[in-house]
């Protein structure tokens, strides 16, 4: 049993839908003295980022300097530790009941009064912090603040974690999953439309695929910039850890100042395992190249095409080719 983290600030694990945050999320959490709040800013998840985010939609646009009441209420609530009531519990009810066809329509901006009365339901009970949180640390995993990290790093005071995935493992997953983000709306976003209109970005397109290769650019490239202007966080990719789970995570502990245990180990030989879907379980040595047979030729041309217009750092268009 770990005699507890050297580190009490609470440690974000941020990424984009898919990129593996699930996984990693679930090793750093062995350690008992890990207190963990999945994805509190998901509306797909939880209420209260529906009360929250209104307006600034699936994935906010916020910057360092700016402010949003709600949002930072949302986050207040989640560094907490995301304490709960009668009330979240019968939104959260009313939430989980809601269709993925329900769920698809609300992130394109239309009516789903199912959602929106869980969200009328969100709001963050005024408790103050989890009384867990005086004695563990905080371990938040978020993927829908590409567009906001800065802002949400320069408002509290965090360790933060940045996990990147090959963009074509990330389309790969999005797709055989139909994940609902894919339909969310970020082109018409003043901060988007700006690049859009100055042609650092390309416009997106209308066909579904390359509309879901273009978000995808779009978070990996807001991911990147808002890395290269924060050194001291610390950077991973999936397709690192997965290479060698064990030397790989070793390291990463190390840097996030967790201590190594057997639990670890266990946790990564026990789900070292075929797997689909949400779960965690994989076998980890296949998936940096799973892309290249899980997409058809169609997509990884679409794939190479819509990504050619975004300056990404960690991938050229020679990562593209099967």
């Amino acid at each position: 049993m770990s005699d507890g983290p050297t580190s009490r600030r609470p440690l974000l694990l941020a990424g984009i839908p898919r990129c593996g945050s699930t996984w990693t999320m679930r090793a750093l959490a062995t350690d008992p003295s890990i207190l963990m709040v999945n994805e509190p800013d998901n509306e797909g998840r939880q209420p209260t980022a529906i009360w929250a985010k209104g307006d600034l939609g699936r994935f906010p646009t916020l910057e360092h300097g700016q402010d949003d009441e709600r949002y930072r209420r949302l986050w207040d609530w989640a560094l907490d530790g995301a304490p709960t009531n009668r009330r979240l519990l019968a939104a959260g009810k009313l939430l989980h009941g809601t269709s993925a066809g329900s769920r698809a329509e609300f992130f394109q901006g239309r009516r789903s009064p199912r959602m929106q009365l869980a969200g009328l339901l969100g709001a963050p009970p005024a408790s103050g912090p989890v009384a867990e949180l005086a004695r563990r640390r905080l371990l938040v995993k978020t993927v829908h603040t590409p567009l906001a990290l800065d802002w949400l790093t320069g408002t509290f005071d965090l360790d933060v974690v940045v996990l990147f995935r090959h963009p074509g493992n990330v389309l790969s997953s999005w797709r055989s999953l139909q994940l609902t983000d894919q339909f969310a709306r970020v082109e018409d976003l003043p901060s988007v439309r700006r690049r859009i209109d100055s042609g650092s970005i390309p416009p997106r397109g209308s066909e579904p695929v390359e509309r879901t290769v273009w978000l995808i650019g779009l978070l990996t490239l807001a991911l990147e910039e808002q890395v290269a202007k924060h050194p001291d966080w610390v950077v991973r990719t999936h397709e690192e850890l997965c290479r060698d789970p064990q030397d790989a995570f070793r390291r990463l502990f190390a840097e996030v100042d967790l201590p190594w245990t057997d639990g670890v180990e266990q946790f990564l030989v026990a789900n070292d395992r075929p797997g689909e879907g949400f779960v965690v379980t994989r076998v980890a040595s296949d998936a940096p190249e799973a892309w290249k047979t899980r997409l058809d030729a169609e997509e990884i041309t679409t794939l190479q095409r819509v990504l050619s217009g975004f300056p990404l750092a960690g991938w050229s268009a020679e990562d593209y080719v099967p």
